[in-house]
């Protein structure tokens, strides 16, 4: 049996083809083998294997949006040299036709956490899209399922967040040192001892939600990190051998609002949770 890689370069527009059948007309093969190879996980886009066409959500000259899995890093960095995200667009777009730091990255979500993000595909859509996000005119919500009850009332908490003496790659709540962080959250459902919470942010630091849940006595399930307040929770919770193998943070990044960076249209994008 011969085995075939084949790389396809997907073109504006052709996003919105189901994966299966976008598969079997370009590699002219069945229906039920591209099928197939999808549950097989042979198929991967941006080197991460998919399982269904929701990974890709929009495509065009300057931009992409895409929803992250959870388990993936966005760049590389301590410990991280491949298999991120962005090694994943560089391959995908070959040469890189700006310079930046972060090629393509406007903004980023922590290796556990899944959902939406939109990479720039050149220097113009970079920059315009940096403005945004620097003026907080990038919208972005998200789901996470936390500890304990909240209240039922929105609301919002304003803190300032800095790194963790001895600890950098943590974060903490701090008085004056560091960076002004708001997080508006709300109520969207109980569940059992735990609330489905959505979280809307206005600036997006480091670990921003995850830090003001935890400051909070609410911390989102699965958080290995900022989570340790919720271990009693856990122990004594239904389904709690569950709860406590849950190998990633409950958290979704499930709307991105945007303008495009060319056509200066506004477009609002969703994801579900996974």
């Amino acid at each position: 049996i011969k085995i075939f890689k084949v790389t396809l370069n997907i073109k504006g527009g052709e996003e919105k083809s189901r994966l299966d059948t976008y598969i079997a007309e370009k590699c002219n093969i069945s229906h039920s083998k591209a099928q197939r190879s999808i549950q097989d996980e042979q198929v991967k886009l941006f080197g991460i294997p998919v399982t269904n066409n929701d990974h890709l959500v929009k495509l065009d000259e300057d931009i992409m949006v895409l929803h992250k899995q959870s388990g993936v890093t966005v760049h590389p960095g301590a410990g991280t040299s491949n298999n991120t995200l962005l090694n994943a667009i560089i391959a995908y777009l070959g040469k890189i036709p700006y310079t930046c730091v972060r090629p393509g990255v406007v903004h980023r979500l922590d290796k556990d956490t899944s959902g939406l993000m939109v990479i720039a595909k050149n220097e113009e859509a970079h920059s315009f899209l940096s403005g945004l996000l620097s003026n907080r005119n990038i919208r972005r919500e998200y789901l996470a399922v936390v500890w304990g009850m909240l209240s039922s009332n929105p609301a919002a908490i304003k803190t300032n967040i800095a790194p963790k003496r001895g600890n950098e790659e943590m974060m903490c709540v701090a008085k004056t040192a560091g960076k002004l962080a708001i997080t508006n959250y709300s109520v969207q459902k109980v569940v059992g001892q735990m609330n489905l919470v959505k979280c809307v942010l206005e600036t997006g630091r480091t670990h921003e939600i995850r830090v003001h849940m935890s400051h909070m006595g609410h911390s989102i399930v699965g958080d290995q990190v900022y989570g340790k307040n919720s271990s009693k929770s856990a122990r004594y919770a239904k389904n709690s051998d569950f709860i406590c193998n849950f190998n990633r943070q409950a958290l979704h990044a499930y709307k991105l609002g945007l303008y495009h960076p060319k056509e200066k249209e506004y477009m609002d994008f969703c994801s579900d949770l996974p």
